[in-house]
Protein backbone atom coordinates (compact mmCIF):
# COMPACT_ATOMS: atom_id res chain seq x y z
CA UNK A 1 0.00 0.00 0.00
CA UNK A 2 1.24 3.53 -0.85
CA UNK A 3 2.22 5.02 2.71
CA UNK A 4 3.14 8.80 1.37
CA UNK A 5 1.58 10.52 3.84
CA UNK A 6 0.76 13.59 1.26
CA UNK A 7 -1.01 11.35 -0.76
CA UNK A 8 -2.68 8.49 2.00
CA UNK A 9 -5.74 7.42 0.38
CA UNK A 10 -8.79 8.99 1.73
CA UNK A 11 -12.30 8.31 1.16
CA UNK A 12 -12.48 9.41 -2.52
CA UNK A 13 -8.68 9.46 -2.91
CA UNK A 14 -7.21 6.62 -5.28
CA UNK A 15 -4.68 3.66 -3.30
CA UNK A 16 -1.96 1.82 -4.96
CA UNK A 17 -1.94 -2.08 -3.29
CA UNK A 18 -0.55 -5.20 -4.54
CA UNK A 19 -1.84 -6.47 -8.07
CA UNK A 20 -4.69 -9.45 -7.34
CA UNK A 21 -5.98 -12.02 -8.91
CA UNK A 22 -9.68 -10.25 -9.24
CA UNK A 23 -7.93 -7.09 -10.94
CA UNK A 24 -7.29 -9.50 -13.77
CA UNK A 25 -9.60 -8.42 -16.23
CA UNK A 26 -9.16 -5.13 -15.51
CA UNK A 27 -5.33 -5.05 -15.96
CA UNK A 28 -6.10 -6.74 -19.35
CA UNK A 29 -8.63 -4.26 -20.33
CA UNK A 30 -5.52 -1.43 -19.88
CA UNK A 31 -3.02 -3.78 -21.51
CA UNK A 32 -4.80 -4.31 -24.49
CA UNK A 33 -5.68 -0.43 -24.83
CA UNK A 34 -2.25 0.44 -24.18
CA UNK A 35 0.01 -1.95 -25.96
CA UNK A 36 0.38 -3.64 -29.62
CA UNK A 37 1.77 -6.42 -27.76
CA UNK A 38 0.28 -6.70 -24.58
CA UNK A 39 1.26 -9.27 -22.02
CA UNK A 40 -1.14 -12.44 -21.49
CA UNK A 41 -2.82 -13.13 -18.66
CA UNK A 42 -0.25 -15.61 -18.12
CA UNK A 43 2.22 -13.05 -17.86
CA UNK A 44 0.40 -11.26 -15.10
CA UNK A 45 -0.23 -14.71 -12.94
CA UNK A 46 3.61 -15.07 -12.87
CA UNK A 47 4.38 -11.29 -11.72
CA UNK A 48 1.97 -11.97 -9.10
CA UNK A 49 3.86 -15.27 -7.87
CA UNK A 50 7.71 -14.17 -8.54
CA UNK A 51 9.11 -13.25 -4.75
CA UNK A 52 11.16 -10.44 -6.67
CA UNK A 53 8.42 -9.14 -8.54
CA UNK A 54 6.28 -6.15 -7.60
CA UNK A 55 3.19 -5.84 -9.53
CA UNK A 56 1.01 -3.16 -8.11
CA UNK A 57 -2.35 -1.16 -9.01
CA UNK A 58 -3.75 2.12 -8.51
CA UNK A 59 -7.58 1.79 -7.37
CA UNK A 60 -10.72 3.50 -6.81
CA UNK A 61 -14.24 3.08 -5.40
CA UNK A 62 -15.98 3.66 -9.00
CA UNK A 63 -15.25 2.60 -12.47
CA UNK A 64 -12.88 2.60 -13.96
CA UNK A 65 -11.98 0.40 -10.79
CA UNK A 66 -8.59 -0.38 -11.71
CA UNK A 67 -6.62 3.60 -12.93
CA UNK A 68 -3.31 1.63 -13.70
CA UNK A 69 -0.85 -0.58 -12.85
CA UNK A 70 3.01 -0.71 -12.61
CA UNK A 71 4.96 -3.83 -12.27
CA UNK A 72 8.74 -3.88 -11.44
CA UNK A 73 11.41 -6.45 -9.92
CA UNK A 74 13.97 -5.90 -7.16
CA UNK A 75 16.49 -7.90 -7.64
CA UNK A 76 20.09 -7.17 -4.97
CA UNK A 77 20.05 -3.47 -4.83
CA UNK A 78 18.62 -2.62 -8.35
CA UNK A 79 15.10 -2.12 -9.71
CA UNK A 80 13.87 -2.55 -13.21
CA UNK A 81 10.58 -1.39 -14.23
CA UNK A 82 9.19 -3.59 -17.11
CA UNK A 83 5.17 -2.72 -17.38
CA UNK A 84 3.18 0.59 -16.76
CA UNK A 85 0.03 1.32 -18.38
CA UNK A 86 -2.94 3.98 -17.28
CA UNK A 87 -6.69 2.89 -18.38
CA UNK A 88 -7.72 5.30 -21.08
CA UNK A 89 -10.07 7.24 -19.13
CA UNK A 90 -7.27 8.08 -16.48
CA UNK A 91 -4.63 8.84 -18.71
CA UNK A 92 -2.97 12.37 -18.23
CA UNK A 93 -4.32 12.75 -14.56
CA UNK A 94 -1.79 11.98 -12.72
CA UNK A 95 -1.89 8.07 -12.53
CA UNK A 96 1.25 7.57 -14.01
CA UNK A 97 3.36 9.90 -11.75
CA UNK A 98 1.29 8.19 -8.52
CA UNK A 99 2.74 4.89 -9.25
CA UNK A 100 6.08 6.06 -10.55
CA UNK A 101 5.92 8.13 -6.63
CA UNK A 102 5.68 4.67 -5.33
CA UNK A 103 7.74 2.79 -6.54
CA UNK A 104 10.12 5.43 -5.92
CA UNK A 105 9.18 5.15 -1.84
CA UNK A 106 9.33 1.16 -2.44
CA UNK A 107 12.85 1.61 -3.16
CA UNK A 108 13.87 4.51 -0.92
CA UNK A 109 12.46 2.12 1.97
CA UNK A 110 14.16 -1.15 0.40
CA UNK A 111 17.92 0.52 0.04
CA UNK A 112 18.17 0.32 -3.97
CA UNK A 113 20.98 2.04 -5.74
CA UNK A 114 19.37 2.76 -8.99
CA UNK A 115 16.28 1.90 -11.14
CA UNK A 116 16.04 0.97 -14.97
CA UNK A 117 13.96 0.20 -17.63
CA UNK A 118 13.55 0.10 -21.21
CA UNK A 119 11.30 2.39 -23.05
CA UNK A 120 9.92 2.42 -27.27
CA UNK A 121 12.81 5.11 -28.84
CA UNK A 122 9.10 6.71 -30.48
CA UNK A 123 7.26 7.03 -26.94
CA UNK A 124 7.75 10.37 -26.42
CA UNK A 125 4.83 10.94 -23.51
CA UNK A 126 6.40 7.67 -21.21
CA UNK A 127 10.06 9.33 -21.59
CA UNK A 128 8.66 12.97 -20.61
CA UNK A 129 7.32 11.07 -17.77
CA UNK A 130 10.45 9.05 -17.11
CA UNK A 131 12.73 12.15 -16.82
CA UNK A 132 10.49 14.47 -14.96
CA UNK A 133 11.19 11.78 -12.13
CA UNK A 134 15.31 12.01 -12.54
CA UNK A 135 15.59 9.16 -15.65
CA UNK A 136 18.38 9.40 -17.98
CA UNK A 137 19.30 8.34 -21.01
CA UNK A 138 21.90 5.33 -20.57
CA UNK A 139 22.12 3.34 -23.83
CA UNK A 140 20.41 2.08 -26.71
CA UNK A 141 19.31 -1.56 -27.01
CA UNK A 142 19.06 -1.91 -31.01
CA UNK A 143 15.52 -3.74 -32.52
CA UNK A 144 14.38 -4.59 -29.24
CA UNK A 145 10.70 -4.54 -29.47
CA UNK A 146 10.01 -7.28 -31.54
CA UNK A 147 6.28 -6.46 -33.07
CA UNK A 148 8.48 -3.41 -35.02
CA UNK A 149 11.89 -4.04 -34.49
CA UNK A 150 12.29 -0.70 -32.80
CA UNK A 151 14.98 0.58 -30.49
CA UNK A 152 14.27 0.73 -27.13
CA UNK A 153 16.18 3.34 -25.02
CA UNK A 154 17.35 2.58 -21.66
CA UNK A 155 16.93 4.53 -18.71
CA UNK A 156 18.47 5.04 -15.42
CA UNK A 157 17.94 6.65 -11.83
CA UNK A 158 20.09 6.58 -9.09
CA UNK A 159 17.94 6.45 -5.86
CA UNK A 160 19.89 8.41 -3.15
Amino acid sequence: MYRNPRLAPGPMQPAIRRMRECDLDEVLFIEKSSFLSPWSRCAFENEMRAVYAYPMVMTQEFLPRIQGYLCFWILSDECHILNLAVHPSCRRKGVASRLIGNLLDVCSRKRILACHLEVRASNQVARSLYGKFGFQHEGVRKKYYSDTGEDALIMKRRIS
